[in-house]
């Protein structure tokens, strides 16, 4: 399946073009060997030459076909934004266990290592390399340790019900997250551990249709993920768990698995119901926990959904669906939320962050800085970010720093997956 000759990228050719056009995992794995000590450099070039494109959107889509990434901030706020992403990294790796895992409730693991991993490679880090390769590799091996026999990843055993905060119902977070965040790595490893990625990709993909074709209660909720259990007649779907499992599937396409078309259009109409056209419900977003078919009355619409929702549609080739035109007038209608503000502040600031920089132009220009802004301020003196509201509190300290991160690197393009 995969090419492992090495070689080294062409660093100019990256200064003239900074975003690289995704052909491959291996490919773009092997051109970040040549990358990773330019990275910052790179950012600021853009900002000295201007290369500020704006606004330059086909028929009337709200996706800009080229943009600056770099135009968003000064050159002063990117040296503060590189440091901010650096001291976390630095936290994040002195936190890890002995089994390589990094610290969270053991019901929300390995989604939580996994996140980490790719805090450190959305800095340009990469496994077996450099001040993190150690740490990136042993979290690696961690993630490919809780694989059950069934083809997902859970530390902890799954077993019914779906109960709040159990591994039955968050199974399949962990599942996504973990399936992600391996296929961003599988073309960075070489040897035994690249075989058994692709193994456990492989037998993750099995299981992951297996949730996803599953008869739903609701015919509206078809093509989509939830949780491990329920199982048929009485499973169903959300928002939140399908923006993560639509992720999998796309980083696994990306490295080569075959996945085909129908999963990713299944999935992707999902998402598509899960718009709310009633614009008198768009005070806190534009999209629903679950399509309004479903689930008539508490339609939980989110920034986190919203902004999921955005980004997986876009990712998927649809941002020409009303929806998305939607949520960007609604992102730049109102003030990027404080912490205080939102129970899921940084979920839904890593979504948005990737969603802006997928949108691009004026868009990104105007939410990222914001966004920036919140986390420098929530930054501690240690390097974490802190723990967030009531619904973020208990994945602890390792998630908020992971998704901070997460949110402050979209300029980088140093994750395939986002890569415009």
């Amino acid at each position: 399946m995969k090419n492992r000759k090495s070689h080294n990228a062409d660093r100019g050719r990256w200064i003239i073009d900074a975003a690289i056009p995704v052909v491959s995992m291996k490919a773009t794995a092997h051109f970040r060997r040549g990358q990773l000590s330019i990275t910052s450099f790179c950012l600021l070039v853009g900002i000295i030459l201007g290369q500020q494109v704006h606004g330059q959107q086909d028929n009337g889509s709200v996706v800009a076909t080229n943009t600056n990434l770099s135009a968003a901030l000064p050159a002063s706020q990117w040296a503060r934004v590189e440091s901010s992403v650096d001291r976390g990294l630095k936290w994040l790796a002195a936190q890890q266990a002995e089994d390589g895992r990094f610290p969270s409730e053991e019901f929300a693991q390995p989604a939580v290592t996994s996140m980490a991993i790719m805090a450190f490679l959305s800095r340009g880090h990469l496994p077996d390399q450099g001040p993190y390769g150690e740490n990136i590799t042993r979290g690696i091996d961690f993630v490919l340790s809780t694989q059950r026999r069934r083809g997902y990843f859970s530390l902890l055993p799954v077993i019914p019900p779906a109960q709040h905060l159990t591994p039955s119902q968050t199974v399949v977070y962990n599942h996504s997250i973990a399936g992600l965040m391996l296929g961003e790595v599988y073309g960075m490893c070489s040897g035994e551990r690249s075989e058994q990625i692709e193994q456990a990709i492989h037998r993750a993909l099995i299981y992951h249709r297996e949730v996803q074709s599953r008869t739903k209660s609701a015919e509206a909720d078809n093509g989509g993920w939830r949780y491990g259990y329920p199982e048929s007649p009485t499973a169903s779907s959300d928002m939140s768990v399908t923006g993560w499992a639509l992720m999998f599937l796309r980083s696994a396409r990306n490295a080569e698995f075959n996945v085909p078309k129908q999963y990713f259009d299944e999935g992707l109409d999902f998402v598509q119901r899960c718009y709310e056209r009633d614009l008198s419900q768009h005070e806190k977003g534009v999209f629903r926990y679950r399509p309004v078919e479903s689930q008539p009355s508490n339609p939980q619409i989110t920034l986190a959904n919203t902004a999921s929702a955005t980004l997986t549609l876009i990712l998927g080739g649809r941002q020409d669906h009303e929806g998305v035109a939607t949520a960007v007038r609604w992102f730049r209608a109102r003030a990027y939320p404080n912490p205080w503000q939102n129970n899921y502040y940084y979920l839904a600031s890593y979504y948005s962050s990737q969603a802006m920089a997928q949108v691009g132009g004026d868009a990104w220009d105007q939410i990222f800085p914001q966004i920036a802004a919140g986390m420098l301020e929530e930054q501690t003196d240690s390097g974490a970010w802190p723990t967030g509201g009531a619904n973020e509190k208990q994945f602890g300290q390792s998630y908020s720093t992971s998704l901070a991160i997460l949110a402050l690197t979209p300029a980088y393009g140093l994750l395939p997956i986002y890569q415009r």
